[in-house]
């Protein structure tokens, strides 16, 4: 029996509504089921989003703003998902750093704070006046400087200022050129004084008329890492050490690998310590070589007198002039023994200048002589052939390796070197634990599988433990609708209540029960009997 006539009941007062009344209307429960609905999905849709979001990880950290906004917008135009931190970190999925790196770098980013000798080509203009020019060419010098330095692993980023007087034919005595150097090192992170040597040399080498003593060098707390004098002795003092250790561990080597195959391997421990004088001693001498005269230069004068002019002799005047008186001696004897008498007179002298053989040798030995050597050698006992015991070594096995170590390092017993070579049990060394597996969350494969995994399951208990029920109750709600039921007064808004008798209506009623039913078919019949008595009416019609 069905019948769409609505008995509406008079006005109730509005102190008789509640919450519950108004949740139990059909309509609202409805409205509710279809919002629970709509939400269930939505979360679904967002836990499947979730679980299909890769894992990103750091690309580049501690960049400046614009640096940032270049990179983001590279990686925009490749279709490579990323999203900014903070401090200027750059982060993208762990499946695509490989692949956003090679195109960054294809496009030259990150640049830096500055652009170097790139800004000449990108600013070169006409009509510049050479002081502009001038001034670019010194920003750009900077910049260059700037990146070559920060390349160094321990510099983060670095700043050159540099002071270049202009150089000019009309004053005497030109300045000389001079920098500064600002480093930011990074967090933990010490620069040694070999380095900041270095980078001071760096600098130094790259402007014209600059030299070391003019390269101030302070890291980012201002402490001063160029000091001239002390900064070339503490380089001086790190290149020995280093030298030092170096002719070490060579020596060490040789003895390691000469005794290694005799007594095997693991067996030996070995370690030299060298004396080394690094004191520069120059010196001058200048020898003389008698034997090895030579002539530089003769003067010889000779004087000698011959013949009878030689007898005659006398002051020259008149009576020296007169022939000699006669003395009855006859002239052809006085001719005869003129002839025989030699010359008595004769005078001869010789100067000769020689040149001596000189040397002059300037000797600078190289720093760095042995003075003396240390070596200190232990052997482990020698396994015997169960390998399960071992045996120690005899003097003469000792003897044999003191000898070849002895050869091994250049021993030398004058300069005071010595070797010493032990036979102990080396102790067995504790096996190493096997380091655990990473656990199932740990490994980075399995992190992107458990979360696709994980949004499935909270998918699936969405679709049925949230939207099917919630789907149920919204049909349900429509065709429990249809039927006969009474409504009480109050339960229904507006201070009005109205009830549906059969089926084929669709009013916002929800069927309430049995006693429910009976006491509003009461409250109806004493209210207004003549409508209910027109409804029995309609229903006995209706049956006919």
């Amino acid at each position: 029996m069905e019948t769409g006539t609505l008995i509406e009941s008079t006005a109730v007062p509005p102190s008789h509504l509640n919450l519950a009344g108004v949740l139990r209307i059909p309509a609202v429960r409805q409205v509710l089921s279809l919002i629970g609905v709509a939400g269930a999905v939505a979360a679904g849709f967002a836990v499947v989003l979730w679980s299909q979001t890769p894992q990103f990880t750091q690309l580049y950290s501690d960049m400046s703003t614009a640096e940032a906004a270049e990179v983001a917008e590279a990686l925009q135009s490749a279709d490579i998902d990323y999203k900014m931190a903070g401090n200027g970190s750059v982060m993208v999925a762990e499946s695509q750093l490989h692949d956003a790196r090679l195109q960054l770098a294809s496009m030259g980013l990150p640049q830096g704070a500055s652009a170097g000798m790139d800004l000449m080509q990108e600013q070169s203009s006409f009509g510049v006046s050479q002081f502009m020019e001038s001034a670019r060419y010194q920003h750009a010098l900077e910049a260059e400087l700037a990146r070559t330095i920060a390349s160094i692993g321990s510099v983060r980023e670095a700043r050159v200022h540099l002071a270049l007087p202009k150089q000019t034919a009309f004053i005497r005595d030109n300045k000389g050129a001079s920098a500064s150097v600002l480093l930011q090192l990074f967090g933990g992170r010490v620069l040694e004084s070999d380095q900041a040597s270095a980078i001071v040399h760096l600098v130094a080498s790259s402007v014209p008329n600059l030299v070391t003593s003019d390269v101030t060098l302070i890291d980012q707390h201002g402490r001063l890492l160029s000091a001239g004098d002390e900064q070339a002795a503490g380089a001086q003092a790190a290149t020995q050490f280093k030298y030092s250790r170096r002719l070490e561990e060579t020596y060490k080597q040789r003895i390691e690998d000469l005794l290694t195959p005799l007594v095997g391997a693991g067996r030996i421990r070995a370690e030299v310590v060298a004396d080394i004088d690094f004191t520069y001693t120059e010196e001058t001498r200048e020898s003389f070589d008698p034997a090895r005269a030579v002539v530089r230069s003769e003067q010889v004068s000779e004087d000698q007198t011959t013949g009878v002019a030689a007898l005659v002799g006398g002051i020259p005047g008149a009576l020296s002039n007169q022939p000699p008186e006669a003395t009855g001696v006859d002239s052809s004897a006085v001719a005869s023994e003129s002839q025989q008498v030699e010359p008595k007179n004769s005078s001869r002298s010789s100067v000769r200048n020689y040149e001596v053989d000189r040397t002059i040798r300037h000797t600078r030995p190289h720093s760095g002589a042995i003075r003396k050597l240390s070596v200190a050698v232990l052997i482990d006992d020698t396994p015997v052939a169960d390998e399960q015991t071992q045996s120690a070594l005899t003097d003469q096995d000792l003897a044999r390796y003191t000898s070849l170590v002895k050869e091994a390092v250049g021993f030398d017993e004058e300069r005071g070197d010595s070797v010493v070579v032990l036979n102990e049990t080396f102790l067995a060394e504790a096996p190493l634990e096997e380091a655990p597996p990473p656990a199932l969350w740990e490994r980075p494969e399995l992190r992107d599988i458990a979360k696709q995994v994980l949004g499935a399951i909270l998918v699936l208990v969405i679709a049925f433990g949230v939207v099917r029920p919630m789907l149920r109750g919204v049909v349900a709600g429509g065709s429990g609708a249809s039927g006969e039921y009474l409504g009480r007064a109050g339960e229904f808004p507006g201070g009005t209540e109205s009830a549906q008798l059969g089926g084929g209506g669709t009013a916002a009623l929800a069927g309430p029960n049995y006693d429910e039913k009976v006491a509003a078919a009461k409250n109806i019949t004493g209210n207004d009997p003549a409508r209910v008595a027109q409804v029995v009416k309609k229903w006995v019609s209706a049956d006919e």
